[in-house]
């Protein structure tokens, strides 16, 4: 797991200096599809590639160009947030979760992501108060997102040694 480690750096300068900063090792990125119809079968085809390629600058010029034609895609907003946090660039990638979670309070993918980020931020409640609106969304059927931010919280709190 990643955490803060550039101190007075900033998270900013970090990510620029050092473009992989915050990429794990073992992330193969977003588990779901945007829509085709939400930016086109080229832009999505183009976006995905890019975050499988873990080119996450490449993605972001991409998802924003596809935010500022239709700000109202959840799914896009989301993938914003995702790509600004694989470069480190934590305050970028919480405007845009909060974007997605704006237009999509239950939208399990910026749940799970977002929480995800306030494990890296060290910021556990948060994370934890993710995980309760994600149970929510998801029902009694459950859903993947779940299983990968209780995975995250556990790693977090083994780390920590957190009970």
């Amino acid at each position: 797991m990643k955490l803060l480690r550039y101190g007075a750096l900033g998270l900013g300068l970090a990510a620029a200096l050092l473009p992989s900063a915050g990429v794990r090792a073992n992330d193969e990125g977003p588990s779901y599809k945007v829509p085709e119809a939400a930016m086109g079968d080229a832009g999505l085809a183009q976006a995905r590639a890019a975050i499988a390629a873990r080119d996450y600058p490449g993605a972001i010029r991409i998802l924003y160009g596809a935010s500022q034609s239709n700000p109202q895609n959840a799914d896009v907003q989301n993938l914003l947030g995702y790509s600004y946090r694989m470069l480190g660039q934590y305050p970028q990638a919480f405007v845009y979760y909060d974007k997605a979670l704006a237009i999509d309070p239950m939208h399990r993918g910026a749940l799970e992501y977002e929480g995800e980020a306030y494990l890296e931020t060290n910021q556990l409640p948060k994370a934890m108060t993710n995980l309760a609106t994600l149970k929510r969304a998801c029902g009694s059927a459950g859903c993947p997102e779940i299983a990968q931010l209780e995975s995250a919280i556990g790693r977090y709190k083994k780390q920590a040694k957190i009970n």
